[in-house]
């Protein structure tokens, strides 16, 4: 204080361990961003002050000063402080990327950004088949946004504590912050009703802060978090906001999203005595391994994707609510490495013009979309993930009325013959449809509806080389062979023959 008015405010916390204090700002954990708080020409004082005073009182004392932007004054005033009183300290940066919008032409950035993400096409395949909305939320919509969180991260490690059940109240009580300078601003993404992304932000004046982006796992293909974070961006630029901040981090999409970058460092500090000086000297020693790690995306995914599947499976397989499906994951990783040192595989890939094909009168099919599979419990708990990258791969899904078990649907494809167990895909070059998941018993009334349906030159179907019951089918309604196709792979290394 100065005359007895407030020149500057400092939100610390501490905590004691031993003899050590420890001091940092509140929100560590949680805020991104910190700062002392107060005038620029008194900061130096008010600095030198308060820091002055905790040391000669607590004597063995850390500082560990997070979340500090380099574009403000800080950390230069702060820097000369601890220069001017030879006390030896740490840096660590991380790199902030932003958006500037008062530099951008809208359309030109976005039409680049479309490009670069593939956005124009998930947004188009769910437009075609789902009717989609950008709502801003509010406070009531937080479980559900928790929920589609931790969904999301079920299997990977989560740093982010955003669902820690300690953490929860403090961020729905954060919603309640309206009116004022800080506004918290929910946003969701959903389509027929249901909410597949949500964007958890900050809006503080003119700049707005995306702190935690989620999406619904089972529309991933889609990209509904890229689409929303799109959204939002539009919505900053139309309100005025100078500055769209996509917070700390290495994370890929945020580099393609940025025009400009700015660091946020961590200054660690401590008093003079061999106890603070070597406390300070292992928690900087800390961040540098951190920081390489976070550096390297190689190693970030592998932690938040493998060893959270590993930790997911130990904790779950003893757990009979959970246990199906950590044992699913070991099986499928035991199928992988079997892939992986051996597999011989052989398909037949058949065709017959589609003049040649059966006719029936009761053949009647529907279409299947996303808001019928969203609709169906059923195929919306345990199927949607497949649905949509059918979906977003060109097929076109069909099922007996009054009938939709997800395992009766039978699918088309008119651009590609994809067998996906052996990595296979071949374009067509003519007119022409390829049918998936038919049955021996229902191929002829497939085939039918297929003709009728479709104008497509001819039709083609797949049948693994040991199915002799399946070729029976197919060859009895006049398929021919078009091509055989013969993958080998030992050790890892994979031949395809195609003949």
């Amino acid at each position: 204080m100065d005359n007895e008015e407030i020149i500057a405010f400092f939100p610390f916390m501490y905590d004691k361990k031993g003899w050590l204090y420890k001091y940092s700002f509140i929100g560590f954990g949680q805020a991104n961003y910190m700062n002392f708080i107060g005038y620029d020409h008194s900061l130096g004082l008010a600095i030198e002050f308060v820091i002055d005073g905790i040391i000669s009182k607590r004597k063995h004392v850390l500082f560990n000063m997070h979340g500090l932007l380099t574009s403000c004054a800080t950390p230069g005033t702060l820097e000369a402080y601890l220069r001017k009183k030879s006390i030896s300290f740490s840096t660590h940066c991380v790199i902030t990327p932003f958006i500037n919008l008062d530099k951008i032409q809208m359309d030109e950035y976005l039409k680049k950004r479309q490009k670069l993400h593939r956005l124009n096409r998930g947004e188009k395949k769910l437009l075609e088949n789902a009717d989609m909305e950008v709502l801003k939320i509010g406070a009531e919509k937080m479980d559900a946004i928790f929920q589609l969180h931790e969904k999301r991260w079920k299997k990977k490690h989560d740093t982010s504590g955003f669902t820690n059940q300690k953490e929860k109240n403090f961020f729905r009580s954060l919603t309640q912050l309206q009116g004022g300078p800080v506004n918290i601003e929910l946003d969701g993404l959903y389509i027929d009703d249901r909410m597949i992304a949500f964007n958890y932000g900050f809006r503080c004046r003119e700049r707005y802060v995306s702190y935690v982006l989620g999406f619904d796992d089972d529309f991933e293909i889609f990209s509904p978090g890229k689409i929303l974070e799109k959204e939002k961006i539009l919505q900053c630029s139309k309100k005025k906001n100078s500055i769209f901040d996509l917070s700390i981090g290495y994370e890929a999409y945020k580099f393609e999203l940025n025009t400009d970058v700015d660091f946020t460092i961590k200054m660690i500090f401590s008093s003079r005595t061999l106890l603070a000086r070597t406390a300070r000297t292992v928690i900087s020693m800390k961040e540098r391994v951190i920081h390489r790690i976070k550096q390297n995306q190689k190693i970030v995914l592998y932690k938040r994707n493998k060893i959270g599947k590993m930790l997911f499976v130990l904790k779950n397989i003893l757990k009979a609510e959970k246990s199906k499906e950590a044992w699913n994951e070991i099986s499928y990783f035991l199928l992988k490495i079997k892939k992986f040192l051996f597999e011989w595989e052989r398909y037949r890939i058949y065709e017959m013009p589609r003049k040649n094909g059966p006719e029936i009168e009761n053949d009647s099919f529907v279409a299947l979309s996303l808001k019928n599979a969203i609709q169906n419990d059923e195929i919306g708990k345990y199927h949607m993930k497949k649905i949509c990258t059918k979906i977003y791969g060109a097929y076109k899904g069909y099922y007996k009325s009054n009938n939709l078990p997800f395992e009766s649907v039978f699918w088309i494809n008119e651009r590609v013959i994809r067998i996906n167990e052996i990595s296979f895909l071949k374009n067509f070059k003519k007119k022409s449809v390829f049918i998936e998941n038919w049955k021996p018993e229902n191929l002829r009334e497939i085939c039918s509806f297929v003709k009728k349906q479709n104008k497509a030159n001819t039709m083609f179907v797949c049948v693994k080389e040991n199915s002799k019951k399946k070729i029976i089918a197919v060859e009895s309604l006049g398929f021919t062979i078009d091509e055989r196709v013969f993958k080998r792979t030992i050790f890892g290394f994979s031949k395809t023959i195609i003949y």
